[in-house]
């Protein structure tokens, strides 16, 4: 398991979801660049507010929860790239993986830039072609990765994303997101 670790005070400002749609439980892993990426972790349990009606006899997680989990991932990767643009154009210090973050995480000008952008960007996802192949149940953990597949002429960015339990693929398809910046 990885060591590196964000901070549940500085993971919660990258992000502008709260309980109880805060869908990802950890950062894992993220890469920066062309062939970027992020894995995230969700730790599946019955005390999830969706798990007692999904099903009372047999309880799963629902394909869209997800659906979900693919897309803050796939803004997670975002908005950590512009992170790492933003600190390398204004301080010089190229971050280009999650040991990086790490190294900076608590100091000042970092979290300033976090705080930032957060405030600037805001947008909407939407999932295409997502398949399951699988199932979640309370008690497992959802390891989830994102990558950017491409971005097109109208700004949206296209993201691959799929879901493990352990080596078993469970669901895959593309998360494509809309940002803007005020």
């Amino acid at each position: 398991m990885n060591k590196l670790f964000i901070p549940p005070h500085i993971f919660l400002e990258m992000g502008s979801w709260r309980q109880p749609l805060l869908m990802v439980d950890r950062i894992s892993n993220y890469q920066y660049g062309e062939k970027g990426f992020i894995q995230v972790i969700k730790h599946v349990t019955y005390n999830e507010p969706y798990i007692p009606g999904h099903f009372p006899d047999n309880p799963i997680m629902p394909g869209a929860i997800i659906s979900e989990i693919f897309g803050q991932a796939s803004e997670y990767l975002s908005f950590l790239t512009d992170i790492c643009e933003i600190y390398q154009e204004r301080y010089g210090i190229s971050l280009r993986s999650l040991r990086d973050i790490c190294s900076k995480i608590e100091d000042d000008d970092f979290l300033e830039v976090v705080r930032v952008r957060r405030a600037q960007v805001q947008g909407v996802l939407a999932a295409q072609n997502i398949k399951f192949k699988g199932i979640a149940y309370p008690g497992d953990t959802l390891e989830v990765t994102s990558q950017l597949a491409f971005s097109d002429n109208n700004g949206f960015k296209h993201y691959s994303v799929c879901a493990h339990i352990g080596k078993k693929e469970i669901s895959k398809g593309t998360i494509i997101n809309y940002r803007e910046v005020k």
